[in-house]
């Protein structure tokens, strides 16, 4: 059964008015560490800027962040996606409009976010990877899914941050693909390997 949105997307979306000075809004993403932000005119989501928006709108143009206002430098129209849309047709829409950030809107409401990362760490991406036109993607977006995949192989990477025993200091946790409940498959596996090698070794000393 297809993955839904719903079951991908960050509920706890964070927004501005569309009157957020650029500044203001660059010093919220800073805060909370994120790279990017709603646009929205009282509950109506109307934009979206993101750290690019930024870069090229802002910056290159050398507009003043404290007069400019995210109205201005935001993407617009808004392309959004529905909870219920599945991974493929969710995956392909980026790809085509050549976005990583899609906020997620039922009946005109702001319900969630979703990025291609959040794509592509789902467990579905095996059944529909093979159908992505890499090639005439941006490199960014390429970027993205080679961290993931062997793009000539198609095949899900091992995790290049295992060490031996144990996770290094580079380890994602809750934001790997590899992570489920609350602890790393590869960890888990690895111990229970070495478990079942102790237990031969006792009967083999038997």
């Amino acid at each position: 059964m297809p993955v839904k949105l719903e079951n991908l997307m960050v509920r706890d979306v964070v927004t501005v008015e569309e009157k957020t000075t650029v500044k203001e809004a660059v010093e919220l993403m800073n805060k909370l560490e994120i790279g990017c932000l709603v646009v929205v005119d009282g509950e109506t989501p109307t934009g979206i800027v993101t750290e690019r928006d930024m870069l090229k709108r802002v910056l290159v143009e050398a507009r003043n962040p404290m007069l400019t206002r995210v109205s201005e430098v935001m993407s617009k129209p808004l392309l959004s996606a529905e909870p219920e849309m599945d991974i493929g047709d969710t995956v392909k829409l980026m790809f085509d409009h050549k976005i990583k950030k899609l906020p997620v809107i039922e009946n005109g409401r702001l319900v969630g976010l979703v990025t291609l990362t959040d794509l592509v760490r789902s467990e579905e991406i095996v059944k529909w990877i093979k159908r992505l036109q890499l090639k005439s993607a941006p490199r960014r977006m390429k970027s993205i899914v080679d961290i993931y995949f062997d793009p000539t192989r198609r095949l899900r990477k091992r995790c290049p941050l295992i060490t031996e025993g144990a996770q290094s200091m580079s380890c994602q946790r809750e934001k790997c693909m590899w992570w489920f409940e609350d602890e790393c498959v590869i960890t888990k596996l690895t111990r229970q390997m070495l478990n079942i090698e102790d237990v031969h070794a006792d009967e083999e000393e038997e």
